[in-house]
């Protein structure tokens, strides 16, 4: 398709609503990723050299228990080395507690339950966990994070709840996982002396990339992935302080962007899709982290569904395995809220459940498959090390693929390498699974079943007042700040208008119309500024 052919339409308001992806794609794709490998040696490593210093000091397996911190250096990947470290280092801190945490309650329970306690106690771990998923689900959410979001921070608090069970202490627990943050932090950082612009290079690349593609083939998922590149692009060099300056990259993506921009806006894109937020200027910097969580905290935004929601499927699945006479209803309460915690879009949710699902089930094939072989000591460390490498490729890619890699380290770890009667740890570990799911979708479907159209409603009325406030501002830094929250707030309704389109589409049609308008309106105001 050339760029002139097929013009867009003036009227953007009379665009067909979005539709979600079909299911058998959604289920098997597994988008590409410019320069994926640095980070899964990254992942690799952070898992390999703490358990193998402590295998070669006589440890023994206690020093794999450094995987659950070295879980923090995933959420440094793609961040310039300028916010990097601060990152890694927040997240390494909120794992490090999290694994007190798990170590103190799993210590407490299993203490009650060997002294012939009730069967119930372990729902002790499944409030714990369900408190704390919701709240990093929420912070997650508001902060706009992405992947992998709440998932890992709720892991290791379920595999530190665990490993009480089989005698380790709580201090063991602690002392390793800080000793896995801190190496997390160390290999995060490990590339800023030799190429410092490493992440900002890779950015700009996969940006310039993507908008060559959309100018050879203009298609939806092109333009998609030029959409998502350029922001993300624009954004990490926001974070590395380049925007505004001269340098090269900010340049490249510069003329990128005006490509893009002219290449978008000359094409019939047959349907409203989030690119048509897509606008030549160059986008603002993300507001603060306090002005993103105090926007969230509203009955009607879409952090507080997700986190009701999970506040009602945590006890619910976790009460069913320990109804059931399951021993580990923590497994139920994991898949819930993996299913649940990133965002209320039902019908990407039930994507989600089946990827869960497929995903545990060929993980559990894999743990299998590695039960055959004689996994201890330094072998133990690096067959984490490679799982570890593989959630990373994959986490964002392909949930089911992550699953894969997720369910024997988890299980693996959970045990210390002898997860004991394998048959019947992976029959119970589908059993609980089954429940997660089941539970999940019930929750997804049937909890604030109206979700999508309040959390609509509420980002339409914040960029409707949003550019009032901007109508009435008084001086230049007010303003400055205005245009910032606005172009936040578009992008948020942007996202709540895909979500209410994809769980309601009829509901949505009859207000597509205006919710297009306000847009118009939002952006015309943006450029006038």
């Amino acid at each position: 398709m050339s760029r002139t052919e097929n013009r867009r339409p003036t009227g953007a308001a009379d665009l067909p609503i979005p539709a979600p992806a079909a299911p058998w794609p959604a289920m098997v794709a597994v988008p590409h990723s410019v320069r994926k490998w640095p980070g899964v040696a990254r992942a690799a490593a952070t898992v390999a050299i703490p358990g193998l210093a402590g295998v070669a000091a006589g440890a023994g397996p206690a020093s794999a228990i450094a995987t659950i911190g070295a879980f923090a250096v995933v959420y440094g990947e793609s961040r310039p080395y300028r916010v990097r470290w601060r990152a890694v280092a927040i997240v390494g801190c909120v794992l490090v507690a999290l694994a007190g945490l798990g170590a103190a309650i799993g210590a407490v329970v299993h203490r009650a339950v060997a002294a012939g306690g009730s069967a119930w106690w372990p729902m002790l771990v499944v409030l714990t966990m369900t408190v704390t998923v919701a709240a990093c689900a929420f912070v997650v959410d508001a902060l706009r994070l992405g992947a992998p979001g709440a998932f890992l921070m709720l892991l290791t608090l379920e595999i530190a709840s665990s490993l009480p069970m089989i005698g380790v202490s709580a201090a063991a627990i602690v002392g390793w996982a800080a000793v896995g943050a801190g190496t997390a932090l160390v290999v995060a950082m490990s590339g800023v002396l030799v190429r410092p612009r490493t992440p900002e290079r890779t950015a700009v690349a996969a940006a310039v990339a993507a908008v060559e593609a959309v100018e050879e083939e203009n298609t939806p998922a092109h333009r998609r992935a030029a959409v998502h590149d350029l922001h993300a692009a624009w954004q990490c060099l926001h974070d590395a302080g380049l925007v505004g300056s001269q340098h090269p990259l900010f340049r490249a993506l510069l003329a990128a962007h005006a490509r893009c921009a002219t290449v978008l806006h000359g094409v019939d894109h047959h349907e409203a899709d989030p690119e048509d937020d897509f606008r030549p200027q160059v986008p603002l910097r993300r507001p603060s982290a306090r002005h993103r969580l105090a926007r969230a905290a509203h009955p009607g935004g879409r952090s507080v569904a997700v986190v009701v929601r999970l506040l009602v499927a945590g006890p619910v699945a976790g009460g069913i395995a320990v109804a059931a006479g399951l021993g580990r209803p923590d497994w139920a309460v994991i898949t819930a809220a993996m299913i649940l915690h990133q965002g209320p879009d039902r019908i990407l949710g039930t994507y989600r459940a089946v990827h869960r699902f497929v995903g545990t089930v060929l993980g559990l094939a894999l743990l299998a498959a590695l039960s055959m072989f004689d996994v201890r000591g330094a072998a133990f460390v690096l067959v984490l090390a490679a799982m570890m490498a593989g959630i990373e490729a994959y986490l964002v890619r392909n949930y089911g693929l992550a699953m894969v890699f997720i369910t024997p380290l988890a299980l693996l770890l959970g045990a210390l390498g002898t997860p004991g009667n394998l048959v019947t740890l992976s029959l119970e570990r589908l059993v609980e699974t089954v429940i997660g799911v089941v539970v999940a979708l019930v929750v997804m479907w049937g909890v604030l079943p109206r979700a999508h159209r309040r959390i609509l409603a509420h980002a339409d009325g914040r960029v409707a007042g949003t550019i009032d406030r901007i109508r009435a501002a008084g001086d230049a830094r007010e303003l400055a700040e205005l245009r910032r929250d606005l172009e936040f707030d578009l992008h948020a309704s942007t996202t709540a208008a895909i979500i209410a389109a994809h769980t309601e589409p009829g509901w949505t049609a009859s207000r597509w119309t205006e919710h297009r308008r306000l847009h118009e309106r939002g952006y015309r105001m943006l450029t006038g500024c």
